[in-house]
């Protein structure tokens, strides 16, 4: 191990150590809380105290059992003083997708509900999900097959019944669980609403109430990759699913995936808004 790597790994234990030691200060802080309010008679907060103490405990113990130590890692930018030119055909299907995912990154996770002719409702999350065009409302999306060379529900339900909502999620771990719980390979005839728990809104049962918002599509068509086994497909935005009335003008605070299988809440650092294309 070179210089340099052992001082990016000194900064990720610092990084680690750091963020471990204030989750435990937040839980004696909380335990000091919770019997503090006990000797005042204050019961009626001390349920949701403990529910605070029981998530930051979980945390803290997926920082110490590493399971969490993606979170820490960074890697150096730099600039292209000594670029290495690296032949894309030449690289396996899993490190090229690795290349593809940490360049172009980050990108919006949308978790995509449909449901085919029997009504049994599908949730996928998808990360290709493309805005090509305002007039007409038009994205696009890339579905791909599995090992077995069957495409996921999502292609046929879209094709079957032409709707769909792409939710947009917003970022807190239990969102991440539930894109998690919703990538899980069931039959069918099984639905991952189920699996993950969420709730279907009364305005539209495909709606997730706990989405930031929603871009209701309908299917238009479909496209051969040359030389791919992944299917394009082109959706027509019909409806809007928000809260408010008016749009986003920074963005909304949402999950991306920034990375190979990293799921992230939106980059909100510094910004400067630009205005040099309107002419």
């Amino acid at each position: 191990m070179n210089q340099k790597e052992k001082l990016m790994g000194s900064e990720k234990m610092d990084r680690k150590g750091a963020v471990a030691d204030f989750l435990q200060r937040c839980i004696e802080y909380t335990d000091a809380s919770i019997q503090r309010k006990k000797a005042r008679g204050e019961h009626e907060e001390i349920a949701a105290w403990e529910s605070y103490r029981e998530f930051t405990e979980h945390a803290l113990m997926e920082i110490n059992n590493g399971k969490l130590d993606p979170w820490f890692e960074s890697e150096e930018s730099g600039k292209l003083t000594e670029p290495k030119r690296i032949d894309v055909d030449s690289l396996p299907h899993k490190e090229r997708a690795t290349w593809f995912s940490g360049i172009l990154s980050p990108r919006p996770v949308a978790l995509v509900s449909t449901k085919n002719s029997d009504g049994v409702g599908n949730l996928a999350p998808l990360t290709s999900v493309m805005a090509v065009s305002t007039s007409p409302p038009l994205l696009i999306a890339s579905l791909s097959r599995n090992r077995q060379g069957i495409y996921r529900n999502t292609y046929y339900n879209l094709k079957e019944t032409k709707k769909a909502i792409l939710h947009m999620m917003p970022s807190t771990l239990e969102s991440v669980n539930w894109i998690d719980d919703a990538a899980s390979p069931i039959p069918s005839d099984e639905s991952e609403w189920d699996l993950t728990g969420l709730t279907k809104s009364e305005h539209d049962p495909m709606l997730i109430e706990e989405a930031v918002a929603g871009l209701e599509v309908e299917f238009i068509e479909e496209m051969s990759l040359p030389d791919a086994v992944a299917k394009l497909v082109v959706m027509r935005v019909t409806h809007i699913w928000s809260q408010h009335d008016k749009p986003p003008l920074s963005g909304l605070d949402v999950l991306c995936q920034h990375g190979i299988d990293r799921i992230t809440p939106t980059p909100d650092n510094w910004a400067k808004t630009v205005y040099k294309h309107y002419g």
